[in-house]
């Protein structure tokens, strides 16, 4: 009787639970609304689009977007096939045709349906926390582990974006749970989804290959160690291979409609995320040290202590070095999921926290064990709770508040916006514009039929002044979109260690346009690491009359 109360006490706090992780990650999911100022949604959802349009015919549209693994925008093809299809009964859309129109023209509802989706799979991913956790310890810690990652930050915040992050972490999380049922009872029917699922999940991000150890720890945990070799041959390992490699192929045909551009992409990205690029760096332990590119936007902040604050960050630390001194075999089982994911990004020079994002649930629920394990070893029943509740709700209120906090961030309108509007009523059509590397959405403004001109700073050569010059005597006179995003990056410790000419070349430039150019309006941003400020100048050949040009100067600095 006292165990079903338990069990019914877990299962309601876990709804609880449940819900709030909804509800952090629905709120402020519109953000940026009609634009779209996150990169990867828009490459995924014109892949999704594609897939649509050619009921999954077309070999192009597979490789539309280079070498990116597409199982995520299969789950949401369908989503935009069920959300499409509703459309078409209710009379939302009259008929395909408004389809097709809608998504070019009003595209913003179909990123809403990715994020959607993501959001859906960031909660539930909290409930899979606690059937690990359940299954590997007890329900109790599974249900802080539950809520510690129903309000964690950085999981609140990229399950806002419609992005592949969230769902590999769904799907690795579920390789996973059914890796402590092989651990555990090690039937073979569990060996299949285990590796189906970390199939699929490297078919959404290739760097969730290290689900492999998982499976291969799970299966070496059932036997002593000494005759762990011998069962590398059973039956239920290869059947799980066979099972793994028929599910990536099906959730990856890159693999087989061109295997040398799929290999020679995977190949190339490894070696970017290696090189890094401008912007990017870190020193050793970068991601618990602090010590590596902040990240803008949609990417800040970007390290440990930045997304879970300097007790929680020292906590994670601890618990990780209890389940080390502890090692006992569930122990040892998620360290192995853990750590060598985290290797693999530590040897990256592009560090960003989305990269570890997989290993925070498990970090999560580390901190959950140690947390538990240490109260229940005092002797009052009172004392006990106390020891238990007050750091978690403290975390917990923390973590809660942080994520509130960075969506109404979000919410506030965005100074590209805000830009967008006034050169549509300011500028004239067929004008000359530049634009840096975090602009407002000018292509999307056709009817203006602007010449646009992107500057490609960020690029690591340095004729990219000279390129643009030519483009300016090209057109005698222009207007010129700055964002302090782009200044911010040059100033970076790493890119001036890193590429001191560039980095050199570019502040040059930056004064140049100051001193040559004429400044008509700024919208500042009130979060300047979320948004970018936005500065419009205007640089006129010798004979322009410039008196126009005058009445728009410092029409706006907001």
């Amino acid at each position: 009787m006292i165990h079903e109360n338990r069990n019914h006490q877990a299962v309601a706090w876990l709804w609880i639970i449940f819900s709030i992780a909804l509800l952090l990650r629905f709120y402020g999911i519109d953000f940026g609304k009609p634009y779209n100022y996150h990169p990867d949604e828009t490459k995924l959802v014109t892949q999704a689009g594609r897939l649509l349009a050619s009921r999954f015919m077309d070999k192009d549209a597979y490789f539309a977007i280079n070498v990116y693994p597409p199982f995520y925008t299969y789950m949401l093809a369908g989503a935009m096939g069920g959300y499409i299809g509703l459309g078409l009964l209710s009379g939302h859309f009259e008929s395909l045709d408004a389809v097709r129109i809608a998504y070019d023209t009003e595209p913003f509802q179909f990123y809403l349906i990715s994020r959607s989706l993501v959001a859906i799979l960031g909660a539930l991913s909290v409930l899979l926390v606690y059937k690990i956790a359940s299954r590997l310890y007890t329900r109790r810690i599974g249900v802080f582990a539950a809520l510690l990652l129903a309000v964690n930050f950085l999981h609140v915040r990229n399950s806002h974006f419609g992005t592949v992050d969230v769902p590999a972490t769904f799907l690795g999380l579920v390789s996973i749970y059914f890796c402590a049922r092989i651990l555990q009872e090690g039937r073979l029917i569990h060996y299949i989804y285990a590796a189906i699922f970390a199939a699929f999940a490297l078919a959404t991000k290739f760097s969730m290959f290290t689900l492999a150890i998982p499976i291969l720890f799970a299966h070496s945990g059932r036997y002593p160690a000494r005759s762990w070799i011998k069962h590398l041959f059973d039956r239920k390992l290869w059947g799980a291979a066979g099972a793994g490699i028929g599910a990536f192929l099906i959730g990856c045909p890159l693999i087989w409609l061109d295997f040398r551009e799929t290999w020679g992409g995977i190949v190339g990205t490894s070696r970017f995320e290696r090189i890094g690029k401008i912007g990017s760096g870190g020193g050793f332990l970068s991601y618990w040290t602090g010590d590596q590119a902040d990240g803008f936007g949609v990417f800040y902040p970007n390290s440990i202590p930045e997304t879970f604050g300097v007790f929680l960050t020292l906590l994670a630390a601890l618990a990780i070095l209890y389940l080390m001194l502890k090692h006992r075999r569930e122990d040892l089982f998620l360290l192995a999921c853990a750590i060598p994911m985290y290797i693999l990004f530590e040897k990256m020079s592009i560090k960003a926290m989305r990269h570890i994002l997989p290993i925070i649930p498990l970090i999560l629920l580390a901190m959950a064990i140690l947390i538990v394990e240490i109260t229940e070893k005092l002797k009052h029943r009172s004392t006990r709770t106390a020891a238990l509740l007050i750091p978690v709700l403290f975390f917990s209120v923390a973590q809660f508040s942080v994520a509130i906090s960075y969506q109404r961030a979000l919410l506030h309108d965005d100074p590209r916006t805000t830009a967008t509007t006034w050169i549509q009523q300011n500028l004239p059509p067929d004008s000359a514009v530049a634009i840096e590397s975090f602009p407002p959405l000018l292509f999307l403004q056709k009817e203006h039929n602007f010449t646009l001109y992107e500057t490609e700073w960020m690029s690591k050569t340095l004729n990219k002044r000279q390129e643009f010059m030519e483009f300016m005597n090209s057109n005698g006179s222009l207007y010129y979109v700055a964002d302090d995003f782009t200044r911010q990056t040059f100033t970076w410790k790493f890119t001036q260690k890193k590429y001191p000419e560039i980095a050199k070349d570019r502040i040059d430039f930056f004064d140049w346009l100051e001193r040559n150019s004429e400044k008509l309006v700024t919208f500042k941003s009130a979060h300047p690491k979320i948004q970018p400020t936005i500065t419009i100048y205007y640089i006129a050949r010798p004979d322009d009359n410039t008196t126009n040009r005058a009445e728009l100067t410092g029409l706006y600095t907001l």
